[in-house]
């Protein structure tokens, strides 16, 4: 069985949209919105299945029939939230390398901060973790619309296919289309990030539109690849559902759902990874620049000093347990997150240009510094000097290998608990003999745990690693 290439798979998707374009592109534009939504909470329900909705008529136009709702699009759903998410962080992370930093921190390596600033690091990596995570679920949600299967024998399925058909082949057509889907954002977003990057933002928003378009190609591309699949498989003959199919059944079962709770450690990893994002970073170590000082508060010993900004409504208040910028109308940054315990004993306040150095010195610790402007924004704070403060360099390289071993270990081990399924499955007629099952069975199992064994100490390191930089203070 081969897969469906990249061309001949857009080509058919091309005529999906072309045979109901009204309705498709009316549900392509609901799942953009409720995309837009996920950051509200409701598009985290609304998004899965509304990308079932699509799903369902794109099949339904493929084989002249219609898929009924039942309780498998729960897990569909499921499997398609988990590949938003993962995508959305593929793609955050693309932008994320592609936006100047504001800072280089004293405390990184000049060799990583070189590194962690390349586009072409960020966008390689992060997409070839994203294929190859989604790869073994490529067409289980499909199979879960369309048949209404149990969720362990879509899974299987959907990873024996993608190896019977190539998986490099399956990559490819994968990438394709998840690319499509998001390619009017991301290369807007790209392009403004060379040009003005303080309007990526407003210019992704602008570029939305043409993805009530690229969303239902993309997906047509994967519903022509299962269609393609389901074609070119041989008839089956009715499986049998004897005792000892029913044994093996159970354990395949449960090393299914086993290893797909193996999967989500480190994806649970990923996610709280972009959590730590909310929070803004530490105050970088080093010195204000020389330039006109506007203020010195000597804290030790004394009670809280108070200096206002020449020319703007803010007050740098200094005590010896934190410093804050202030405005009068209650805005400002509020406390400065400072890098270590330790008594404050005197601040220094520098103005450069149109921003405002303020330096910090605390008892037994090197002095950090931050910059707010006029308005009290902190200048020194974006997402990728948060992503870097909270975990350290050999944090992150654990994380993305544990993703990255997940993701090339996963789709193997899947596909052999297929095969022996598949195997004693077969009519007693059919089927090998007991012992060469059984051996078959334990070869499977041994190598399913042993990539197990390899990989649930690195998840869970990654999950710790993680969890620190989300919840530590």
């Amino acid at each position: 069985m081969q897969a469906l290439g990249v061309w001949p798979a857009l080509q058919a998707s091309w005529r999906l949209l072309r045979a109901r374009p009204v309705v498709t592109l009316a549900l392509g534009a609901a799942v953009v919105l409720s995309l837009i939504s996920v950051c509200c909470g409701i598009g985290l329900f609304t998004t899965p299945w509304f990308m079932c909705e699509l799903f369902a008529l794109q099949i339904a136009q493929t084989n002249g029939g219609s898929s009924p709702r039942t309780l498998a699009w729960v897990p569909a759903s499921l499997i398609l939230l988990g590949a938003v998410l993962l995508v959305s962080a593929a793609a955050g992370l693309t932008l994320l390398g592609a936006t100047p930093s504001l800072v280089i921190s004293a405390t990184q390596p000049l060799g990583w901060s070189l590194l962690a600033r390349s586009t072409p690091f960020y966008a390689l990596l992060s997409s070839v973790i994203a294929v190859l995570f989604i790869l073994p679920f490529l067409f289980c949600p499909l199979i879960l619309i369309e048949e209404g299967a149990s969720f362990d024998t879509a899974l299987l399925e959907s990873a024996r296919r993608v190896v019977a058909g190539g998986t490099l082949q399956h990559a490819r057509l994968s990438l394709a289309a998840h690319g499509l889907q998001v390619a009017p954002a991301l290369l807007v977003a790209l392009t403004t990030a060379l040009v003005d990057p303080s309007a990526v933002a407003v210019a992704t928003l602008c570029a939305t539109p043409l993805l009530c378009a690229t969303v239902p190609l993309g997906q047509g591309m994967i519903v022509s690849a299962h269609v393609h699949a389901r074609a070119e498989q041989l008839p089956h003959d009715e499986p049998a559902h004897d005792a000892a199919f029913s044994r093996v059944a159970r354990v395949i079962r449960v090393g299914t759902f086993s290893w797909t709770l193996l999967m989500a450690l480190p994806l649970v990893s990923l996610l709280l990874l972009g959590g730590s994002l909310a929070r803004p970073s530490r105050l970088a170590v080093g010195l204000a620049p020389e330039a006109a000082v506007v203020a010195e508060l000597q804290v030790r010993g004394a009670p809280a000093q108070r200096a206002l900004l020449p020319g703007t409504a803010l007050e740098v208040v200094a005590s010896p347990r934190a410093v804050r910028v202030v405005a009068s109308d209650g805005g400002g940054v509020g406390e400065l997150p400072l890098r270590r315990a330790g008594a404050v004993e005197w601040v220094r306040v520098v103005r450069v240009r149109d921003a405002y150095a303020i330096e910090i010195h605390q008892h037994g610790t090197r002095a950090v510094l931050g910059m707010v402007d006029r308005a009290g924004v902190r200048l020194d704070d974006d997402l990728r000097v948060r992503l870097f403060d909270r975990v350290p360099v050999w944090g992150l390289l654990l994380v993305l290998s544990a993703l990255l071993l997940t993701a090339l270990l996963t789709l193997p081990a899947l596909d052999g608990l297929a095969r022996v399924r598949l195997r004693h499955a077969l009519p007693a007629s059919r089927r090998p003999a007991a012992d060469l099952l059984a051996l078959d069975l334990r070869r499977c199992l041994r190598h399913a745990l042993l990539s197990a064994a390899l990989l649930l100490p690195l998840s869970i390191a990654a999950s710790v690693i993680a969890a620190l930089a989300a919840f530590a203070a």
